[in-house]
């Protein structure tokens, strides 16, 4: 109980005092000359000051701060934006750059249709055996553009297999780089016949050569016309190795493909006349 009394005699002694301070100073700003503040303005002045300066410092530091933490808010929206419309002009160059190279490949493909002897009707490679890269691809051409089974596939660079299934929309092709596949073909520079097989790899085997061929890597080895698919003189590959067994009548050899089997995107299908 007696604490209870202290603490009001506190207060009440606090706010007499505070009335009597801001009487006067009331009383002095309206003395005649309200320069002179008198001995106790100036007393209560000098006590306030140090007051009043350090509540205008912690005002001024709050103001900078604030100003500082809109600034940071704004700049961090700016970048933002900034970024957002960095990301989007990024996906539309991509975008762009994706159709520029997409349409110097289309005409490649249709300048090669220039120089191919027979009709021919551009494809886009949809799919692929993931199980058998170098098997088979599904393209989006059908019966009812012309496709028809065992049409000769091929890109500006080289062969690329034939159709072995076709549906109204679609075809399935078997790449000459399949363990199925087999190509009648000649050695450019020698012109001797052979027959390419796939391996279900990236390589061709290129068999029955004669022993006393002159075959040598680097050499252009093209379709030879005779297995009653593919045209004559079209690219198929190049040596990359020659194997001379001890004792065997024939040689063998290594071909590198020459149109990029696990990169197609684009065909061209030879249809019939």
């Amino acid at each position: 109980m007696g604490e209870l009394i202290a603490v009001r005699r506190r207060l009440v002694l606090f706010f007499g005092l505070f009335v009597f301070v801001v009487a006067l100073l009331t009383t002095q700003a309206r003395s005649p000359d309200r320069r002179q503040v008198g001995a106790i303005g100036t007393t209560v002045l000098a006590v306030l000051l140090p007051v009043q300066t350090g509540m205008a410092r912690v005002a001024d530091g709050v103001q900078r701060m604030w100003s500082l933490y809109t600034e940071i808010g704004r700049l961090r929206v700016e970048n933002a934006k900034l970024r957002e419309a960095l990301d989007g002009m990024g996906r539309r160059n991509a975008a762009l750059r994706e159709q520029a190279l997409a349409g110097e490949r289309l005409e490649r493909l249709l300048g090669f249709r220039g120089q191919v002897g027979s009709r021919s009707i551009a494809a886009n490679v949809i799919g692929r055996d993931v199980a058998k890269w170098f098997g088979t691809v599904q393209v989006d051409r059908g019966s009812r553009d012309g496709v028809r089974r065992n049409a000769p596939v091929v890109t500006a660079d080289g062969v690329v297999g034939r159709v072995i299934e076709v549906t109204p929309t679609a075809a399935r092709v078997l790449l000459i780089a399949d363990s199925r596949s087999a190509v009648g073909v000649v050695v450019q520079r020698v012109r001797d016949l052979g027959v390419v097989e796939g391996r279900n790899e990236r390589v061709l085997h290129l068999k029955y050569l004669s022993r006393t061929s002159d075959v040598q890597p680097g050499d252009v080895v093209v379709t030879s016309g005779q297995g009653g698919v593919f045209p004559k003189g079209l690219a198929v590959g190049r040596i990359t190795r020659v194997v001379r067994e001890e004792g065997e009548l024939l040689l063998e050899a290594e071909v590198e493909p020459a149109a990029a089997l696990d990169r197609l995107e684009e065909v061209l299908i030879l249809l019939p006349l």
